[in-house]
């Protein structure tokens, strides 16, 4: 094997044992997002040194099989999807779009590269390494083991990302683990094999058994029901391209059945489907949905057994492993581990089927003017085609695509971590700090839309802290002025880069509601964005107290009442929503109203709380202004903080006020 194809080997190889277990605290998120960097790094570099290979040969050799057509599909589909239907190009590009990239375009070279079931095992017995190690670190966590160490802050704490990514990486390898335990002959290999297989067994069995219902760490998953009920909304207005890669949460949000207003996650914003199935269908439509379920059935023609052949121990330990993996597709959404874990299982299917099924895998090498099938454990031998230029056709744009995407991604990568200084300055209480580094992150990568969210609170937060001083010169009042009219276009903008997110219409409400005596017209720019916002959400109660709120501070009581009232229709024992609902009636003049909706109050939540205490007191206020009792009610208590509708600021003084744009 020549150097370049080694090198290239060994960094596809690197890919499946490093991703599981590599994380870094320089971005804001210290697994998924680090994984799939490091995922794209070490691809892009196999495929330099792949394209080395192939210039020093003079020509181009691939592996064709069963499954890389469909997947070629899955990420045309993603790049047709993100551009045709995604409202947050940039997000999806950083998110799966580019995994689904990378990830076809390393099955094409691990298919290819990968020859051998000695390969093959390697990678694989790195794997299960890799699994035992999560295993005993997770075990450690979950106990209190490591409490105090600098990262294992959380007993949930993995480097895999989470306890339902650790252990769902488990439930894959251990299929690996224990076939090759039980099928390899007698030896020290074999000992090796179940004594990792028992630490991933132990580990599977005692950290799932606390994702049960009721248990420690019981994980957050959107019901089948709801996904189902998303995706076939999303069928609706999308069904070809689906709304685009990294756009659930906005799917979720427009789309979430009432339903779950009555679980104890109704507040809960999820990014990911029920499963990886209707993650597809959401997010990709029914052309990738298509696509991944043609990947399967070409992977089960490529492993269905062939007459006169046998299943080695590594193929059945690939085979199950692999039907494994999609199984649990069913059962939660996939991650970088869980989805580079199957990609690489499809590539060792391809590698172990060469020798055996020559009409479904074939080699083929190719040059400017030849495609010829070729023995795979025949090596790659130099093309006596001096003028075979193939290969420099393929370097050159794959190169320059390398450049630009490396260029971008270096950037991405700067942005996230300065993004993280901000919010590690922020907890500091460091506001000059926060302000630049939110500066850098925007000028280093000016899509994304959150850096534009925080930014424009940083902005707020900075104008009324100045504000608040005793005296106020003239050039702190010009400062005051300039922070919020920062606040205001950095808000907007948010709304600009994506439009669809209900989040970002409730930041520019929630700006506009503090500067309501400050900025001309701000109040019915707030009340146009909560509005929007409600569109974009229309099962989210929270949003409507919020629009409530302000027009109670507007005393607007009728149109308060009304959204307070919604607020209860999509959740009845919302304990908040008659808390706002009462004090409007109160300051409307309706009394008895007022009382029973306070009612309702006292009996939703907890008896041993402050909150019970509180609103108590308030019904005891209010009984002494009724000229009967009013008859108690009867609900079941649930927990919720109370607040009352909050005024809305005082205009500073000295202040002229300023137009709201």
């Amino acid at each position: 094997m020549d150097k370049p194809k080694s090198i290239a080997t060994f960094f596809l190889a690197a890919i499946l044992i490093l991703v599981p277990i590599f994380f870094l605290p320089l971005t804001t998120d210290f697994f998924g997002f680090n994984k799939q960097v490091l995922f794209i790094l070490l691809t892009s570099v196999s495929l330099v040194f792949w394209l080395i290979h192939s210039i020093l040969q003079k020509s181009v050799r691939l592996t064709l099989s069963p499954l890389l057509l469909p997947l070629i599909l899955l990420a045309a589909t993603a790049v047709a999807s993100t551009y045709l239907a995604a409202a947050d190009t940039a997000g999806a590009w950083l998110g799966r779009t580019s995994l689904y990239l990378t990830l076809t375009v390393f099955f094409i070279m691990a298919s290819t590269l990968i020859q051998t079931p000695r390969q093959v095992r390697n990678i694989i017995t790195g794997q299960i390494i890799v699994a035992a190690i999560l295993a005993i670190l997770g075990l450690a966590s979950t106990t209190g083991l490591l409490e105090g160490s600098s990262y294992f802050t959380s007993r949930s704490f993995s480097p895999a990302g989470s306890l339902l990514v650790l252990v769902s990486y488990l439930i894959i390898t251990l299929p690996l683990s224990l076939t090759l335990a039980f099928k390899i002959r007698s030896g020290p290999e074999k000992l090796y094999y179940f004594l990792f297989s028992g630490i991933i067994l132990a580990a599977t069995i005692l950290i799932g058994y606390q994702f049960l219902p009721g248990q420690t760490f019981t994980p957050t998953l959107l019901p089948k029901l709801a996904g189902w009920s998303i995706a076939t909304d999303t069928f609706k207005s999308n069904a070809l391209l689906g709304s685009g890669p990294g756009s659930f949460l906005q799917q979720f949000s427009q789309f979430k059945p009432v339903s779950l207003n009555f679980t104890p996650f109704w507040q809960v914003g999820f990014t990911v489907s029920a499963n990886e199935y209707l993650h597809l269908m959401t997010t990709l439509g029914l052309a990738g949905i298509a696509a991944f379920l043609l990947t399967i059935l070409g992977w089960g023609k490529l492993v269905k057994r062939q007459p006169g052949t046998r299943i080695t121990a590594t193929q059945a330990a690939v085979n199950l492993a692999t039907a494994t993996a999609l199984i649990l597709a069913l059962f939660i959404p996939f991650t970088v581990v869980t989805l580079t874990t199957l990609i690489g299982l499809f590539s060792f299917s391809v590698a172990l089927n060469k020798t055996k099924n020559l009409k479904k895998v074939k080699d083929v090498l190719v040059t400017i003017n030849t495609l010829e099938i070729v023995d795979p454990d025949q090596p790659t031998a130099i093309s006596k085609d001096q003028t075979n230029v193939l290969p420099y056709i393929l370097a050159a744009p794959i190169g320059l695509g390398l450049v630009i995407a490396g260029i971008n991604l270096t950037r991405a990568y700067a942005a996230e971590v300065a993004f993280k200084q901000s919010l590690d300055t922020l907890a500091q209480n460091q506001g000059k700090a926060t302000y630049d580094l939110q500066i850098a992150a925007i000028a280093k990568n000016p899509k994304v839309d959150r850096y534009r969210v925080a930014y424009a609170n940083t902005n707020l937060a900075l104008a009324n802290s100045i504000a608040a001083q005793s005296e106020l010169t003239d050039q702190d009042r010009e400062q005051v002025t300039q922070l919020i009219q920062q606040a205001i276009r950095e808000a907007r903008t948010a709304t600009q880069l994506n439009p669809q997110k209900a989040l970002n219409w409730t930041n520019l409400g929630n700006v506009y509601r503090q500067l309501v005596n400050f900025a001309d017209g701000a109040d019915q720019f707030a009340v146009a964005a909560y509005i929007r916002a409600i569109q974009l959400d229309p099962a989210n109660p929270v949003l409507r107290v919020q629009l409530g709120g302000l027009y109670y501070s507007l005393k607007q009581y009728d149109q308060a009442i009304d959204r307070f009232r919604e607020a209860i229709e999509l959740k009845p024992d919302y304990a908040n929503g008659y808390y706002n609902l009462s004090y409007a009636y109160r300051d409307s003049g309706k009394t008895l109203e007022a009382y029973q909706a306070m009612q309702q109050v006292v009996a939703l939540v907890p008896a041993d709380s402050d909150d019970a205490v509180k609103a108590q007191d308030e019904l005891n206020q209010l009984k002494s202004q009724l000229p009967a009792t009013a008859t108690q009610p009867q609900a079941s208590p649930q927990p919720d903080q109370l607040s009352q509708p909050s005024p809305l600021p005082s205009p500073p003084s000295g202040f002229e006020p300023i137009p709201a744009p």
